[in-house]
């Protein structure tokens, strides 16, 4: 069972403004690591430093009003609170993405062949903090990664893990819940779980989409070959059925 720790705990600063203006009902939470060499702290007693520093950076460095995330989780199973539920973030890197999704940021880091070990306190950790984020901040029940708003490679080894579902509390795996929003065309489309989509699209079917989190002709185009292979009625929308095809 995952332990949270409070901002007082842990010594973070006082935020510098708050902003509850936010929409997270139309998207969810976003998963996020920290970068693109290991970071992982070896002893949990450092953790707590390790946040403070993140939010010293967050807002000397990029003059942000506190640190980016709505939560962070370490590898020993601690939930470390950000922003907190009700206030927008300053993560996700679109106005879209910081309107409608919370930010939860594992501390983890790496490359493909070298990251930091994902542990099932970690993965622990992270269903606290989504439930948290659903429970008391009104999250819908996406989860996708911070490279389904902008072009990154965040969350790094974390990303599959997000595709496949393990880090959506409950879900041990399996399809991610579908966001609830039907994805169609014309007009071009632009929703952050689109991206998603078109990430598994790739991956798992063979396409070669853009990975944009827009839905244009091409997303319409290989929908409907998936819904053809699936024997499901091919209109171009990805709907429940659709959305389960893909990830299933």
């Amino acid at each position: 069972m995952a332990t949270f720790v409070t901002r007082a705990q842990w010594g973070a600063r006082a935020r510098r403004s708050s902003n509850t203006n936010i929409t997270p009902a139309g998207g969810g939470v976003s998963v996020h690591h920290v970068d693109g060499v290991r970071v992982a702290r070896t002893n949990h007693a450092d953790c707590a430093g390790q946040v403070r520093g993140i939010q010293n950076h967050h807002m000397d460095t990029n003059g942000w009003t506190d640190v980016a995330y709505s939560h962070l989780v370490c590898v020993h199973g601690y939930v470390f609170e950000g922003r907190g539920e009700g206030q927008r973030t300053a993560a996700n890197g679109t106005n879209p993405g910081n309107q409608n999704w919370y930010a939860v940021c594992g501390l983890t880091g790496g490359s493909a062949s070298n990251y930091d070990p994902i542990t099932p306190e970690l993965i622990d950790a992270f269903h606290m903090a989504i439930s948290r984020l659903r429970s008391s901040g009104g999250a819908a029940n996406a989860v996708n990664g911070h490279r389904d708003h902008v072009a990154t490679t965040c969350p790094g080894n974390l990303y599959p893990l997000v595709q496949d579902g393990t880090l959506n509390p409950g879900g041990g795996g399996g399809a991610p819940a579908w966001p609830g929003v039907y994805f169609r065309q014309p007009p071009v489309m632009n929703h952050a779980s689109v991206g998603s989509w078109q990430s598994r699209m790739n991956s798992a079917h063979g396409f070669s989409l853009a990975v944009d989190s827009s839905y244009g002709p091409a997303s319409d185009s290989a929908c409907r070959t998936l819904q053809s292979r699936a024997g499901l009625v091919v209109d171009g929308v990805v709907g429940p059925d659709t959305w389960n095809a893909t990830f299933g």
